[in-house]
């Protein structure tokens, strides 16, 4: 079943885009000054939840792998650098961690990304449950003035997220290595007696 998603935060004004373009224009030096009064120039990525599966179960829980849409609203590229979330299973939380991003959206398109999570046996039977993800998504955008605001430790930009959809696909059945049969023998032949 498809997530539903949060609304992108953040996103750019027409005076903002204008004010970046021209912060863009003028250079470095006095783009510099702009682009910090104006905190960022990029808009944030949007998430939405597709699909989460059992990856694999022990006695104290299951490893869910959660599918997330990725979209970049932006005409330049964002790169995404780390996520911080929590995985919330029947309103409980079931897990809360940090995961390298280490992916770059391309403009104005949409990818998929998976994250991790952990699903703790208490939980039980978690197929039909409702389940939502949300925290912080780490990005920097691509420019040359966005990228020299990252360095500088100026332009660390983080996007807020929440998705949720329903039902947890469990983990395929284990199958059983096949025992390998050898070829049955051929039947001997009777050798030719050789006169002697």
């Amino acid at each position: 079943m498809q997530g539903t998603r949060t609304p992108p935060r953040n996103a750019p004004t027409p005076a903002l885009a204008a004010a970046c373009r021209l912060a863009a224009a003028i250079g470095p030096a006095a783009g510099l000054g702009i682009a910090a009064g104006l905190g960022g120039c990029a808009a944030n990525p949007e998430v939405r939840a597709v699909s989460a599966r059992q990856a694999g179960a022990t006695a104290e829980g299951s490893t869910v792998k959660v599918l997330l849409e990725l979209s970049n609203p932006n005409d330049a590229p964002v790169e995404l650098t780390h996520w911080d979330y929590s995985f919330v299973v029947a309103d409980r939380t079931a897990y809360s961690g940090e995961w390298v991003a280490s992916l770059t959206l391309p403009p104005k398109s949409t990818m998929q990304a998976e994250l991790p999570a952990f699903l703790p046996a208490s939980f039980g039977d978690a197929s039909a449950a409702r389940w939502r993800i949300g925290g912080s998504l780490g990005y920097r955008a691509t420019g040359k003035l966005d990228k020299l605001l990252y360095q500088l430790g100026i332009n660390r930009l983080s996007a807020g997220f929440g998705t949720a959809a329903e039902g947890i696909a469990k983990a395929p059945a284990a199958k059983e290595p096949a025992t390998p049969t050898a070829p049955a023998p051929a039947p001997a032949s009777p050798e030719p007696s050789r006169g002697g």
